[in-house]
């Protein structure tokens, strides 16, 4: 008999596993670009529950976990999941975390909210949320939104963007975004001293995430070249 109630018990919580496992999701995009115009603006980039169990739902639980938002332009934004709008303010730099409501299967609603009108700062910067199912933490995702607002005696479009590194200093990943306009193809790790220590081929048009754990604690400089091998930017960074 107790091996009977073992073997049930041990079927239940593979059953429970499989559950769970069942219950992943995905954004619509990585990275978001958006050129801000006037007024209130929306920047969507919803979530997509791909369970294929009808009467499982998603939880998320989400947080800012970087931006390089000026202060006025933090003043003016917000963040919004399913449940409720929250203020950047109150989201960053506390990276306080927020529960969602219930997202059924299929697409819901997640977007990023400002209103630069009265914003005296110019440029593009960006805000980076990341997500983890409430149920199962494992599954997590990220979205960057990049948004840009230049005066308008500058036009903006096809202006390569300032290239934007996060975190830094860094311990085993490090994220670099950049406008496609820059063409980047190839990214490569340079010591202080001018040797390469690693290269990277960029498939995204929009940015790259680097495996940068093997690296030893020191000061870095990342180079980005272009299609045609020329010389995109140099950003300087500190792996830890």
């Amino acid at each position: 008999m107790k091996k009977i109630l073992t073997l049930i018990a041990g079927s239940l919580l593979l059953f429970n596993t499989h559950k769970a496992a069942a219950q992943t999701f995905s954004v619509q995009h990585d990275t978001v670009y958006y050129n801000y115009t006037s007024g209130l603006q929306t920047i969507i980039d919803g979530v997509d529950n791909l369970s294929t169990v009808t009467t499982d739902s998603l939880t998320l639980k989400w947080s800012v976990i970087a931006t390089n938002f000026p202060a006025d332009w933090v003043a003016v934004s917000g963040v919004c999941d399913n449940k409720t709008c929250y203020a950047m303010n109150l989201l960053w730099p506390s990276g306080t975390v927020k529960l969602s409501n219930k997202y059924p299967d299929g697409l819901g609603g997640f977007d990023m909210q400002t209103n630069l009108s009265a914003a005296t700062s110019t440029g593009c910067y960006y805000v980076t949320v990341k997500m983890f199912n409430n149920a199962v933490p494992t599954d997590s995702a990220t979205e960057t939104y990049i948004i840009c607002n230049s005066p308008t005696a500058v036009p903006n479009v096809n202006k390569p963007m300032e290239i934007a590194l996060y975190p830094n200093p860094a311990t085993s990943e490090l994220n670099v975004v950049y406008d496609p306009a820059n063409d980047v193809k190839n990214i490569s790790v340079y010591n202080i001293i001018g040797k390469v220590m690693a290269v990277y081929k960029a498939s995204d048009v929009n940015g790259a995430n680097l495996d940068i754990s093997n690296l030893p604690s020191g000061i870095y400089f990342l180079r980005l070249f272009n299609s045609e091998g020329g010389l995109v930017a140099t950003k300087k960074f500190t792996k830890q």
